[in-house]
């Protein structure tokens, strides 16, 4: 095990994450725009440096020639308890050491305090390897952390109409900041922390490209929906995060305007997959995203242990 640094791993972690993908054909892991977006997404607070020390590289080493073959595992562990961790398929044998290192980074990451830490991962349904690990170890199944819905790359892409006066563009961060934080914290408060700062470093990630940055407008010139499309310049991945429509402006099919907006530009980009990763479990979320193509695979949830 090594400590990961930006700079000189993001690269090789990358590529370890769209390795995996490419043989698992599963979201059993973090894709590699997930990973980006621990620095670049422009929710929350802003990235330190010193949050490095969360992301650890496991290798596996030739003790003989005293070099190192490959990544076979990333882990993420937070003060706060949230973990996340991806292990090559070839070498799961060694997950179970791996999370037992990570309960124990939690406990000394308390410093010596009393109170108790949800130590939790987000583990997909179908990740039977993983569910059955925890549960050994003590782990309880929580709350749904959202579906995993992804769409067929050959389909042709919905039509959509707008209400009058509507119109669909993509943001231009540098004039739209205001409009665009508004929007956006109606559906995700956590938002509401968004700096300008914030939104200039997140236009500079990898996977962001303008032209997928979707709003609608209402007459007034306001955002009354987005949709933002992240596409991996690697894996080809695209991921529709984040999708939401302005409370007072639902119903009007503002939702799926942006979404056949973001689908339509992305045909030029040839992604490999697209998803909404963490999507929703509603009732109206699922028929929405059903009625544009897009495929349930199963739920994300939540699997916890007090430490």
């Amino acid at each position: 095990m090594r400590d990961y640094h930006w700079e000189k791993d993001f690269e090789s972690v990358r590529k370890f994450l769209a390795d995996i993908f490419r043989i698992r054909k599963a979201y059993t892991n973090w894709i590699p725009s997930e990973l980006e977006n621990l620095k670049f997404g422009p929710g929350g607070t802003e990235y330190r440096d010193e949050e490095d020390e969360y992301l650890k590289i496991w290798e596996a080493f030739d003790e003989a020639q005293q070099i190192t073959l490959r990544i076979i595992a990333v882990s993420y562990t937070k003060p706060s308890g949230g973990c996340w961790l991806s292990v090559h398929p070839n070498y799961t044998s060694v997950a179970r050491e791996i999370v037992l290192w990570m309960w124990n980074r939690v406990k000394e990451m308390k410093g010596g305090k009393v109170e108790e830490v949800n130590m939790k991962f987000v583990v997909d349904d179908d990740d039977e390897d993983l569910i059955l690990l925890l549960s050994d170890l003590g782990f309880q199944k929580g709350e749904i952390e959202g579906d995993k819905q992804v769409r067929p790359i050959d389909l042709p892409v919905p039509t959509y109409s707008l209400p009058e006066g509507y119109i669909i563009r993509n943001a231009v961060i540098e004039k739209d900041f205001l409009k665009y934080r508004e929007v956006q914290m109606t559906v995700f408060p956590h938002i509401v922390s968004m700096s300008m700062e914030q939104l200039q470093l997140f236009s500079t990630a990898s996977f962001y490209q303008e032209d997928l940055d979707i709003v609608a407008v209402d007459p007034d010139g306001k955002f009354a929906a987005f949709c933002t499309a992240r596409i991996d310049p690697l894996s080809k991945i695209a991921e529709l995060e984040p999708v939401g429509t302005y409370p007072d402006h639902r119903k009007l099919g503002l939702a799926r305007a942006v979404i056949c907006e973001s689908l339509e530009r992305l045909e030029k980009y040839r992604p490999s997959a697209v998803v909404i990763l963490g999507a929703a479990p509603t009732d109206g979320a699922r028929r929405l995203y059903e009625s544009m193509g897009f495929v349930n695979e199963g739920t994300r949830h939540y699997w916890f242990q007090l430490v």
